[in-house]
């Protein structure tokens, strides 16, 4: 993924994060205006919407622009109540360091009693408000770091019943996975899974992939054939994925001693889609593509390549010329009488 991609992917997420905070903003604006009125103190609705429009929006600009381009890169590794803390830390800080400026500025009081104004209901009223909304946000931006946009879907029920869909599958796995665990050991290694699936997690979000499941080193990513099939992103997130992991050698080979590469098949078909599960609700897809798409990924090895897709894929993604492809052979297909062509992307120069 290119940086102009990865640059409007981050504006895209402040984008949505200041529409947010703009709509909790206004429906703060109607509470404060309600209490207010019901104490019997005069209050003008659209003067408080005013007042709470340009501080949503400007918070929404600047915190969250802070938050997806400085603080998410060094705190997403954290556990949640971790993360969150520290940006409750500096929720207090800053709220602490503006009170006490506009002190200075225009009340005449001396900052000595900036004590008994932060011991206030209201400050610990605007503290609570920011906290908990940072840490919704939080919470929303690391369910779509997770399930990328699928995250979405958990929450609306969009997948409740079963669907009818096109979808794109990419089955991911790891080169040498025995003989890699065997050497590391069982800590070290899920250290180095950790590691690995953290770095191409970020590629994925950006792809607009959805990581369907996690097979010990296997990874399972969809898209929505729309999604995929757009600026071929499903086949650019492999090829981000494995020019990451080369420019991160160094670093896995002095902490790990190894260099991970990875292997991809890529299919695409109908499949019907939904949620299964009581207790631990679990999106499903289910039709032969699934199938056909991990046997395609195992055929790499006995091809000697790191990507295969097949032919039905590769007419629909019309590859500009920058790609450069190799037939490979064919296989067959479970309960069918006809093969699947095979095909790899030897290099693109883009």
């Amino acid at each position: 993924m290119n940086e102009l991609s990865a640059l409007r992917v981050h504006f895209d997420r402040i984008l949505r994060i200041t529409l947010a905070w703009l709509v909790v903003g206004l429906i703060n604006a109607l509470f404060e205006h309600n209490v207010l009125q019901r104490a019997g103190l005069e209050s003008h609705l659209l003067d408080r919407i005013d007042a709470q429009y340009l501080r949503s929006l400007l918070a929404g600009l600047i915190g969250g622009g802070v938050y997806i381009f400085l603080l998410r890169p060094r705190l997403r590794r954290l556990p949640f109540f971790h993360a969150w803390g520290i940006i409750a830390g500096l929720i207090l800080l800053v709220l602490t360091c503006t009170t006490a400026l506009w002190r200075a500025r225009h009340a005449p009081a001396p900052l000595t009693a900036l004590p008994d104004e932060l011991f206030t209901l209201d400050f610990l009223g605007t503290y609570l408000y920011w906290t908990l909304l940072m840490g919704a946000t939080m919470l929303m931006v690391r369910m779509n770091d997770q399930y990328g946009s699928g995250g979405i879907a958990y929450l609306t029920g969009r997948y409740h019943k079963p669907r009818q869909e096109m979808r794109i599958f990419m089955f991911l796995d790891m080169r040498s996975s025995t003989a890699i665990a065997e050497q590391l050991g069982h800590v070290k290694y899920f250290q180095l899974l950790n590691e690995l699936f953290t770095d191409i997690t970020d590629v994925i979000v950006r792809s607009r992939g959805e990581i369907y499941q996690y097979v010990g080193d296997e990874v399972s990513v969809s898209w929505t054939f729309r999604n995929g099939v757009r600026r071929q992103r499903c086949i650019r997130c492999f090829l981000d994925i494995r020019s990451k992991l080369q420019r991160r050698a160094k670093q896995y080979e002095a902490r790990y001693g190894i260099v991970p590469v990875f292997k991809a098949g890529f299919h695409y078909g109908p499949v019907t889609t939904g949620e299964v599960g009581s207790v631990k609700r679990e999106r499903i897809y289910s039709g032969d593509v699934v199938n056909t798409a991990a046997r395609i990924q195992n055929s790499c090895n006995e091809l000697g390549v790191d990507n295969l897709l097949s032919q039905e894929l590769l007419e629909v993604l019309h590859l500009p010329a920058v790609y450069r492809t190799r037939e490979m052979g064919s296989i067959a297909l479970r309960g069918k009488a006809t093969s699947t062509s095979l095909w790899t992307i030897e290099e693109a120069r883009v």
